[in-house]
């Protein structure tokens, strides 16, 4: 299964607005098959602005984690 899906961190007082766009794919485990899953991470933007080389840059190893997590727990909510 394929999903699509954006990641956003809004500041409270919304002086930033950080959208992470994603592809997850997962394959559910079978009895000879183990768990298959990927996170792609496709766009990143800063209020509007693509920073998405900043990101794979400086920013890739503190948010993967909670891109992955987000998008596991939402996996059957835009699914293609």
């Amino acid at each position: 299964m394929n999903v699509k899906g954006t990641y956003c961190i809004t500041e409270s007082m919304e002086q930033y607005n950080l959208e992470i766009d994603y592809q997850y794919y997962h394959k559910k485990p079978t009895h000879y098959d183990p768990l298959e899953d990927q996170l792609d991470i496709k766009e990143v933007r800063l209020n509007g602005m693509d920073i998405t080389k900043f990101y794979w840059d400086y920013l890739d190893e503190d948010m993967f984690i909670d891109v992955y997590e987000y998008a596991v727990k939402n996996k059957y909510e835009n699914h293609e």
